[in-house]
């Protein structure tokens, strides 16, 4: 069996105990995707690891990829930062929690997505330093920014069905891809947006981010961009991520 050794940014998206001392781990990449790979030994007291690797760990990483194996074999892992301001508190948690969830969803096996992993690891390192109250508005941000990444941005300058422009009240459906007029809107899950929320929806998905961080969304935008999510990425994902019922539960 021949193998490709090669060394890479990571961040540590899942990792499950294997045997006595070893993990298997998933780890998101800029320019591989996800990797899953087994850490031998994670746990060995004086091993390569550290005494094992935490969720949401960011470092670098040294892999060998074997040609037929399911799994990479992770030879090294230094950690730059372990953000462990992820757990001051139950919301930042599960808030990280969620991130890290969306971003195993989203990327794929050997497909690059830099965008996406960059935008992950932003979005975390600004959950473990940020003001409680700007949480939510991270996540939305992260949201939007996988979304995009993924190419199923929705179209919010005129209907996604008929292209025809919109006004007042504002309907949004996932089945049409954005928003749309009500004699357009499909069956399934629809949520009504007000101006001012159709505004922020578009700055989340055009504004760089130096723009939202100098000027955040209101709690009354987030909340209504938080509406639209909460029936976009069930329908893009064909599922209800777990991890965003623990979020609304926080």
């Amino acid at each position: 069996m021949t193998s490709r050794r090669y060394a890479t940014e990571a961040l540590v998206l899942r990792t499950v105990e294997f045997a006595e001392t070893s993990q298997v781990v998933h780890l998101a990449t800029p320019e591989h995707g996800l990797v899953a790979a087994l850490a031998k030994g994670a746990h060995r007291p004086g091993g390569e690891f550290q005494g094992g690797l935490a969720l949401g760990a960011i470092g670098d990483a040294e892999l060998s990829a074997r040609d037929g194996a399911e799994l990479e074999l992770l030879r090294r892992f230094r950690r730059r930062d372990r953000l462990l301001g992820l757990g001051r508190d139950l919301d930042r948690f599960y808030s990280a929690c969620y991130v890290l969830d969306l971003l195993r969803t989203f990327l794929r096996p050997a497909l690059a997505n830099e965008p996406l992993y960059r935008a992950g690891t932003t979005a975390l390192k600004a959950l473990a330093l940020a003001p409680s109250a700007s949480l939510s508005g991270w996540v939305a941000w992260l949201e939007a920014r996988a979304v995009a990444a993924s190419g199923l941005r929705p179209r919010l300058d005129a209907c996604a069905a008929c292209g025809r422009p919109v006004r007042a009240p504002f309907a949004f459906s996932p089945a049409a891809g954005g928003l749309a007029h009500g004699g357009c809107v499909p069956a399934g899950p629809r949520r009504r947006l007000t101006t001012a929320g159709l505004e922020a929806l578009r700055r989340l998905y055009t504004a760089r981010l130096p723009e939202l961080v100098a000027e955040p969304l209101s709690r009354e935008a987030v909340r209504e961009v938080r509406a639209i999510h909460d029936v976009l990425l069930p329908y893009l994902l064909e599922r209800q991520p777990v991890t965003l019922s623990l979020l609304r539960r926080g």
